[in-house]
């Protein structure tokens, strides 16, 4: 922890500035995730129904990363960022205000874009406002940053409904108590909004050397072409895995577990601060072993949890296997990400992260229409165990392609110093 407050104290006024603006998103997105799914089951649609309304939020976020990847890379990271905060808290905003499913897909198409817009900026930003040494605390920072908010927004989001509902506050149903706490969830998407103003306008620099970006140099094998096919072949099954079972972990524990809201808020919250946990470690992973095996190991050492979770129906076992499970999972993303974005000259980083995330959504998304099926009629332990093949084939693909790669590309080692010099 001492060496995060050292390199804190040299990073510029925009990252401290982005870091802010990704807790208060962090906040929102997490309350969310808690209890959208809980809200429309309480709601009366099934799980079909709530599946296909998250593959519509999916297939928006994969389209519209792409001409907002374009435009980050045309105009600013600043400008998409702020374009995807109003997006994403008119989406929530306007969840909690209508009743019928054909306003609700309107709903989930608009966040579904705002997310689309976060994801093709963020990485670009970080990247490009920051000095090599700086990035594997940067990017551990900022996960670690969006998922202690998230540790807040599970507890706030498991406790909130109890607490409007005791103190009288809203109806004597939990519909109401729910839809009020998703409303204050878009609020503080909302208060995102305010350090995002602050982030620097510059126009992304261009590459020293852009005559070499369509083709590898000599200390690269793979052209950026190549380097963006290999990240999304293995973010697609990673995507097509996760849209089977993780949408779903809040009535897993539910309808599989017996456990309570308050109970479910609980699990999710500690979850994430394991998940935080293990992510601090990521830049000591990164100099002892290195970023592909760094990547690949956590992702490996995810899948014998899984299984638990399969084989038990007792709370304390399926919810240690829930906790080890998304903290080796996630662990591996600050890597991957600072991999992507240090393989690629700057002219194809918001684009990568475009088509990265695309790949991703489209998987998730498609995953999803036949998902809450495949639960009514298999089970959660089918769902975990086609995830877990999933997960295990995107892991050896992943070795398979960048076993042999230089974890920076030569494009990014000739690169010039961020614009905005550290303090």
């Amino acid at each position: 922890m001492k060496a995060y407050l050292i390199y804190l104290k040299t990073f510029n006024p925009g990252l401290r500035n982005m870091l802010c603006a990704q807790a208060l998103v962090g906040i929102g997105t997490g309350m969310f995730a808690v209890l959208l799914n809980l809200y429309l089951k309480d709601r009366g649609f099934t799980e079909d129904t709530i599946g296909q309304l998250l593959a519509v939020q999916s297939i928006a976020a994969a389209i519209a990363s792409v001409p907002l990847g374009w435009l980050a890379d045309r105009t600013s990271r600043r400008t998409a960022y702020l374009i995807g905060i109003i997006l994403c808290a008119t989406g929530y905003a306007w969840l909690t205000i209508v009743d019928r499913l054909l306003w609700m897909v309107g709903g989930v198409l608009v966040s579904g874009a705002g997310n689309g817009a976060l994801l093709v900026a963020v990485q670009p930003f970080l990247q490009e406002n920051s000095r090599r040494k700086q990035r594997p605390y940067l990017f551990s920072m900022n996960f670690c940053v969006t998922w202690l908010m998230g540790i807040v927004a599970g507890l706030l989001a498991g406790w909130i409904p109890r607490v409007l509902e005791e103190l009288g506050m809203t109806a004597s149903s939990s519909i109401e108590a729910l839809r009020q706490t998703l409303r204050l969830a878009a609020g503080f998407m909302c208060f995102a909004f305010i350090p995002a103003l602050l982030l620097p306008t510059d126009r992304p620099r261009t590459d020293s050397c852009p005559q070499n970006l369509n083709s590898p140099s000599a200390a690269d094998n793979y052209s950026p072409h190549i380097v963006i096919a290999m990240f999304v072949v293995t973010s697609s099954l990673i995507g097509a895995g996760a849209g089977l079972i993780v949408p779903y972990f809040n009535l897993y524990f539910r309808d599989w577990v017996g456990a309570s809201v308050a109970q479910i808020g609980t699990i999710f919250a500690i979850g994430q601060f394991a998940t935080v946990i293990g992510a601090v470690s990521s830049p000591a992973i990164t100099r002892r072993i290195g970023l592909v095996w760094g990547i690949v190991g956590t992702q490996l050492c995810s899948l014998p949890f899984m299984l638990l979770m399969a084989w038990r129906h007792d709370l304390l076992c399926c919810a240690g296997g829930f906790f080890f499970r998304m903290a080796f999972m996630n662990l591996g993303i600050p890597m991957r990400e600072q991999m992507l974005m240090a393989r690629l000259p700057q002219a194809w980083r918001a684009r990568a992260a475009a088509l990265d995330s695309t790949a991703w959504y489209l998987a998730w998304a498609s995953s999803m229409l036949f998902s809450g099926n495949l639960l009514r009629q298999w089970g959660y332990d089918k769902s975990l165990y086609i995830t877990f093949g999933l997960y295990l084939l995107s892991a050896a693909l992943y070795y398979r392609f960048f076993r042999d790669q230089p974890a920076v590309s030569a494009a990014e080692r000739k690169s010039p110093r961020p614009l905005i010099k550290p303090l």
